[in-house]
């Protein structure tokens, strides 16, 4: 975990303001202390990513959380994804090639 400080020296462009803002709009979730903020690695990458897609793409404010959601969203499918793969992995030959075909629309039972 970084503090605040540590997080302006690594992404020299990110303004207090906008990183208090992204806060405060739920962009990013840093834990807090009697200190300040504490970001963990996950927070360091969502606000490396804001940080690319506000000052390097020009995205405004309002639009980055719609934005960052659907990121969220295809990490989210992503990952099930991923889970389905697995589980039709583990079928008999006979399953697999059947959801490859069902799955590729060559399937005559469809």
């Amino acid at each position: 975990m970084i503090r605040e400080l540590q997080l302006f020296a690594q992404y020299t462009c990110l303004e207090r303001h906008v990183l208090l803002t992204w806060i405060d709009e739920g962009v990013v979730e840093p834990q807090r202390d009697e200190d300040g903020f504490l970001f963990d690695p996950a927070d360091e990458a969502r606000v490396a990513l804001a940080c690319d897609l506000h000052y390097r793409m020009g995205l405004d404010h309002a639009s980055l959380p719609v934005i960052l959601s659907l990121i969220d969203q295809l990490h989210e499918v992503r990952h099930h994804l991923r889970v389905i793969t697995r589980a039709v992995a583990e079928q008999p030959d006979e399953i697999r090639d059947h959801i490859t075909r069902r799955v590729a629309g060559t399937d005559p039972s469809t």
